[in-house]
């Protein structure tokens, strides 16, 4: 590979994983992401009074060849007072950049108080990533070095965090992974940090009127080499059943956020983004949907807040 494209290729490469990082810290992520909790962070395994199985989808920038799409199926379990346990399976794709992968978490929650628990969770991972050169236009036509694919292969990684809340609040950080990804036939240790950087997320729920309630919460990612990403959620409940609100992403986007539970057992949430920046003028379609079933809930109050719910 000549030097001139290596340098392509790295730059690619940066754009990219960046890209990756301000959407989802180089995991799946949503404006949605209280049914991505599970994928935020380990700790939330077992978090939810009662068990689910999401399904979430999102496609951004429709129209934009390569533009970020993502799908996600996972299963938060409780299996037993104190212990939880995770499985999702996530698909990515990002321009020439594809990315499959399979989590198993577990989580041990202990009581602090009467209003208070602090959970601490460990995430195991199996992922493949794929850089398709193929895709790509180089300026030196037919370079063998660029029709020859990157792959990682079969990797193996770990995470974990910790989580405290109550009914009211909550606190999370994590760090999705410890180890560094690295490709095939080249070395882009020089170029970009693939280790994914941290995840810190807040919110609460605030009872406004008998059936009224409002649910803030805040996002931020940082240590991945990128500026500053800070996403914000403003919503309201109305009768536990209905979901509106709006989310912010800081120089990035703005977005409209509805759902609907029906009967505790089946819950369908959808976003819009509209991104602020010159984006707009080449795409203003950006979805998500989220689809979730839930089970075996207790007939106790919850602990945890609705944010999760």
């Amino acid at each position: 590979m000549t030097t001139k494209n290596r340098k392509y290729l790295a730059i690619v490469l940066f754009c990219i994983l960046n890209t990756i990082n301000l959407n989802s810290q180089t995991e799946a992520g949503y404006k949605l992401y209280r049914f991505n909790a599970l994928v935020l962070n380990p700790a939330q395994a077992g978090s939810n009074d009662y068990s689910d199985i999401s399904i979430l989808g999102s496609s951004y920038w429709v129209g934009v060849q390569g533009a970020p799409k993502t799908f996600t199926a996972s299963g938060n379990y409780n299996v037993m007072k104190n212990f939880g346990i995770g499985v999702s399976v996530i698909k990515d794709q990002v321009g020439p950049l594809q990315s499959n992968s399979l989590n198993f978490s577990g989580a041990y929650h202990l009581r602090l108080n009467n209003s208070w628990k602090f959970s601490t969770g460990l995430k195991l991972t199996a992922m493949e990533q794929n850089v398709i050169l193929s895709e790509l236009t180089t300026t030196q036509s037919d370079d063998p070095d660029m029709q020859e694919n990157l792959t990682t292969g079969l990797t193996y990684n770990a995470g974990f965090g910790f989580l405290l809340y109550s009914s009211k609040l909550f606190l999370g950080a994590s760090l999705p992974r410890v180890a560094s990804i690295k490709y095939s036939r080249v070395d882009m240790t020089n170029f970009v940090d693939k280790k994914g950087g941290c995840i810190v997320y807040a919110g609460g729920n605030v009872k406004i009127k008998e059936k009224l309630d409002f649910r803030p919460s805040a996002i931020t990612y940082f240590g991945y080499g990128g500026p500053l990403n800070l996403d914000l959620n403003a919503s309201f409940t109305i009768h536990k059943k209905y979901d509106f609100g709006i989310s912010y992403q800081l120089r990035g986007s703005l977005g409209a956020i509805l759902g609907m539970n029906i009967k505790d057992k089946f819950y369908v949430g959808y976003t819009y983004v509209y991104p602020l920046s010159q984006l707009n003028t080449v795409s203003t379609q950006s979805h998500e949907l989220a689809l979730r079933f839930m089970f075996k809930k207790p007939l106790s109050s919850a602990d945890s807040p609705r944010f999760f719910n």
